[in-house]
């Protein structure tokens, strides 16, 4: 392959002059440093083949192929090479999705299942009538990681759309919760086009898109009349055989640099020659909206991220990626301009490209682009080599035994997980030897980690993978996607996700347990998050838990697994500065969390925080000592089923009952959870706390 490939750079360099003068001999000589750099990196990446093109103010200045389209037939690829486009697919699916808005005949914010019949989006949690046209289109709806490839060679053919919905059209997360990338909303979108325009999507893109743009090498996958065209799709240097996916509407477009850029023109309301005008400039700017929120000023429409800063200007792009394709189509509104970059490997290349052609055309974006450069080859001063990440330490809700199940549409697979103070998460899969939960984390809310097992569906058992956890963490409950992600091999493989739901446990207290012992602060955690950042010293001295006034407040939390419910817990407790609450006792209520204030507002207020989203300084259970200064108060805490009661000192000051009452905490003192103490502008010092059976 090597040495094909070293024979081919004269045709190359042939095909680079030839290429110039589609775009005028005077532009090209602009981007001649750029034609020379893409050159050398295609033989070093030994990538097989890229084509660009570029537009600005409605004339195309450059379009250029180099390399090989099919290096087994030695056919050069040029501007007019079709190319697999992978994800460039959803913005071209989507301006067909508009049209049938623009007709009247679809609704953006109508709920996705009125256009889908009997084969509807099942909602494992909220409400599947949320998910609509847009959340689809802007990757809100719920719907988790999900690609699947369908070899030409291999016998598993493409399910029927009904079937592949009934498998994967589930809503894993909240529609709207927040937004996940998902290849199968195209697939949903593209078989609503369908349904609604009586053709079939292919055709429909054809008759109503492609055709009216006079985009002709354009086309749901490679029909035959555009065979020849095609650049083949290689993966670690050899060419992959034809494949297809359960959601063309994602991925399936095929399209030349030319066809790409006009396309790119068209979104920008520059009609070249030969083309309709087949959205009106409303519904072009309404799927450059952004309506999800990606990142730090990076956004998704209908079909489109949109960027806010790139190196200092607003981009509206879309990248591809797949095995043996590499693409980005950039479109710079504010300067009219449109980039496209395609390639058959996989590599950088057409990122890297685009770069390149931005900076020469945009000074601005070259600033800025080379003062990033700069700035990431620059060491920051003192600071530390990287080291091994720190070792998992589990939030205090999630340490504890939890059980359920992996839903397939093959049948549920039983799941338990045991997750340790330390860190350690065994895992046991329907029966399998149990396993470690590898590379744990909390992130966005969720438990991720990786692991081994066989999940037993057709599907995923076609691919050596491993398992991906992501599950939401809500009080006694864990829901959310176990996904088969396929481990490296000659050809890509899948991503499926299926529904998991995990309950925790409860724990019994049979026994009077000492929280606070000889082991001093081993089995308590100092809150740094929220309102404890500047924290006061926290130390473990004479059998005394002692927490230094902090700005504002200093809590610690136990690590360990905690009741729900049944049990009591009772503790000393004093201020020793300062005139807030000096005991704020954060506790488990079932499946949610309250807290116990002495000595708040001023000094003297007692009562829980918060019964049904009012503080304890306005609901029933308000009340007033007077706390002195140093001295030592007794304290007890008793959660039944049935009720919640506090003391001090053998007074009650609590009596409250749990049935049809809403219990939570403010926000400041999630890190405290499942049990833990915290203080206010106060300095205080605690002994003898004790977790016991209710009594």
């Amino acid at each position: 392959m090597h040495s094909l490939f070293t024979r081919a750079v004269p045709l190359i360099a042939a095909c680079a002059w030839l290429g110039s003068l589609s775009g005028g001999s005077l532009a090209a000589d602009q981007f001649d440093a750029v034609r020379g750099r893409i050159e050398q990196r295609l033989v070093e990446s030994q990538a097989a083949s890229l084509a660009v093109a570029v537009a600005r103010d409605g004339e195309i200045l450059w379009q250029q192929g180099f390399g090989w389209a099919n290096r087994e037939r030695r056919q050069p690829a040029t501007e007019h090479t079709i190319y697999s486009l992978a994800s460039i697919s959803k913005p071209i699916t989507a301006t067909g999705l508009m049209l049938l808005v623009q007709q009247g005949k679809l609704h953006l914010d109508q709920p996705a299942n009125q256009y889908l019949g009997a084969a509807g989006l099942t909602a494992r949690v909220g409400d599947a009538s949320d998910a609509t046209l847009r959340r689809l289109a802007n990757h809100t709806a719920g719907l988790p990681l999900h690609y699947q490839f369908f070899y030409q060679d291999e016998p598993f053919p493409v399910p029927p759309r009904d079937e592949s919905i009934r498998r994967y059209g589930q809503l894993l997360f909240e529609p709207g919760w927040r937004y996940q990338y998902a290849n199968f909303g195209y697939g949903v979108l593209d078989y609503i086009i369908e349904r609604q325009s009586g053709l079939s999507y292919a055709d429909f893109m054809r008759r109503e898109v492609f055709l009216p743009l006079d985009m002709t090498r354009t086309a749901i996958g490679v029909p035959a009349e555009l065979a020849a065209y095609q650049a083949v799709r290689y993966h670690d240097q050899e060419p992959l055989p034809f494949y297809d996916f359960d959601h063309p509407g994602a991925s399936a477009v095929y399209s030349s640099a030319h066809d790409l850029v006009r396309f790119g023109m068209f979104h920008l309301g520059q009609l070249g020659p030969r083309q309709k005008e087949i959205l009106n400039d409303l519904s072009r700017a309404e799927m450059q909206r952004p309506t999800a929120v990606v990142g730090p000023q990076v956004g998704y429409g209908v079909g489109w991220f949109i960027n806010e800063d790139e190196h200092g200007v607003r981009t509206v792009s879309h990248t591809g990626g797949m095995g043996g394709v590499r693409t980005r189509l950039t479109l710079v509104p504010d300067e009219r301009l449109v980039v496209v970059a395609l390639c058959n490997s996989s590599t950088n290349l057409p990122l890297d490209a685009t770069q390149w052609i931005l900076a020469e055309l945009l000074p601005r974006y070259a600033e800025r682009r080379e003062a990033a450069r700069q700035a990431a080859a620059r060491p920051s001063a003192g600071e530390p080599q990287k080291t091994e990440p720190p070792a998992f330490e589990p939030p205090g809700e999630l340490v504890g035994h939890w059980k359920g199940e992996i839903d397939t549409w093959q049948g549920r697979r039983p799941l338990e997980l045991w997750v340790q103070p330390d860190g350690d998460i065994h895992v046991q899969l329907a029966g399998q030897l149990k396993t470690l939960l590898n590379r744990p984390r909390i992130e966005d809310g969720c438990l991720w980690g990786e692991l081994l097992g066989d999940i037993a569906t057709e599907d995923a058992n076609r691919r050596p993978y491993h398992l991906h956890m992501r599950l939401r963490l809500r009080g006694t409950t864990m829901r959310g996607a176990c996904r088969t992600l396929s481990q490296p091999g000659p050809r890509p493989g899948n991503a499926l996700s299926y529904w998991t739901h995990l309950v925790k446990q409860p724990l019994a207290v049979s026994e009077p347990t000492a929280l606070l012992d000889a082991t001093g602060l081993a089995n308590w955690k100092v809150a740094q998050e929220n309102d404890f950042e500047k924290h006061g010293p926290v130390e473990y001295r004479d059998g005394q838990l002692l927490l230094g006034q902090g700005k504002p407040g200093t809590a610690v939390r136990w690590k360990r697994d905690f009741p729900r419910s049944g049990y009591q817990v009772t503790l000393d407790a004093k201020r020793v500065a300062g005139d807030d609450f000096f005991c704020g006792l954060t506790f488990p209520v079932g499946d949610s969390y309250c807290s116990l204030i002495l000595g708040g507002w001023g000094g003297g207020v007692t009562g829980l925080s918060n019964i049904d989203d009012m503080a304890a300084v306005e609901n029933e259970t308000t009340g007033y000592v007077k706390f002195e200064q140093d001295r030592w108060y007794r304290v007890r805490l008793r959660v039944t089923d049935e009720r919640i009661a506090a003391w001090v000192d053998d007074e009650q000051i609590v009596d409250v009952a749990r049935k049809d009452r809403k219990f939570s905490i403010w926000w400041e003192q999630e890190p405290v959870r499942p049990f833990g103490i915290a203080t206010w502008n106060t300095a205080a010092a605690l002994r003898n706390i004790r977790l016991e059976p209710a009594r």
